[in-house]
């Protein structure tokens, strides 16, 4: 019996050794299969995540390109509408240089006028001055003409009043009336 004492628990041992290496191998490959998943789960979630990165930055990239043509658009819009304010008021400075220029025109022409009036109103002024003057002239000459004539009749009546040809002669006593037959 004392042998049982030491063959049993070698038996023992040998089956426990025999169990574990049995369970371990068995661990061992569980422990494998567990890393082996855990190493494709770790693959398929770092491809995942690569996915998802990829597909982040691809939104990234097209939200990004849509920012810039939506900008661009906007920019473009502001620009178009610049432009177009430029175009206007470019007209506008455009049809206010004509107008002027048409107005400056018009001042020189009407200025023209100006001055072709004025000068012929200082022409038929003085024409109506020398008018006046001859008219004043002739009427001072004939106020002359007339006095003269009027002296010169008074003269001619003094001269013929006191004229000795234009008193009555007294005449002679009437002669006797001849004698009736």
């Amino acid at each position: 019996m004392k042998k049982l004492y030491v063959i049993i628990p070698v038996v023992l041992m040998v089956a426990f050794i025999c169990i574990f290496i049995y369970e371990k191998k068995a661990m061992d490959e569980a422990r494998a299969r567990d890393e082996a998943a855990a190493a494709e789960k770790q693959r398929a979630e770092e491809a995942h995540l690569a996915e998802l990165r990829e597909k982040s930055r691809l939104e990234a990239v097209a939200a990004a390109q849509k920012r810039d043509e939506e900008q661009a658009a906007k920019d473009k819009a502001k620009i178009d509408a610049f432009n177009t304010a430029v175009k206007l008021l470019t007209d506008a400075r455009d049809n206010y240089i004509a107008d002027q220029n048409k107005y400056k025109a018009q001042i020189a022409d009407l200025q023209g006028q100006l001055d072709k009036i004025r000068a012929d109103k200082e022409s038929l002024s003085r024409q109506s001055i020398d008018m006046n003057q001859t008219i004043v002239a002739g009427l001072i000459e004939r106020q002359k003409a007339e006095t003269d004539v009027q002296r010169l009749a008074m003269m001619v009546a003094r001269q013929a009043s006191d004229s000795p040809l234009t008193r009555p002669t007294v005449p002679a006593a009437p002669a006797a009336p001849p004698a009736s037959q």
